[in-house]
């Protein structure tokens, strides 16, 4: 039985260790924003684009996804020269 209540008392003290790691971690990140993602139907909506004009933008390079298996991403910083060039436009 003691042996249990000493393993218990370990565990509490690593869980409380490990909590206030992650508290004390979370007080850095305070005011650094995450970069915003976006996936693929994201910024079709965004650029209010259609699958096939999002296909030739990929083709000619005016968006470059970073590409996991199938699923394009894209962070925000890389879409902002292409919408500043829509806007100019007067596509967006």
């Amino acid at each position: 039985m003691e042996d249990h209540l000493l393993r218990l008392l370990l565990t509490v003290t690593k869980m409380l260790s490990l909590l206030e790691n992650i508290s004390n971690n979370s007080n850095e990140l305070v005011g650094k924003t995450q970069p915003k993602v976006f996936f693929k139907h994201h910024v079709m909506e965004i650029l209010q684009i259609s699958e096939s004009t999002y296909k030739r933008y990929v083709k000619s390079k005016k968006l470059d996804p970073e590409i996991v298996g199938t699923i394009h991403i894209y962070q925000e910083e890389d879409l902002k020269p292409l919408i500043a060039e829509l806007k100019r436009r007067g596509r967006l």
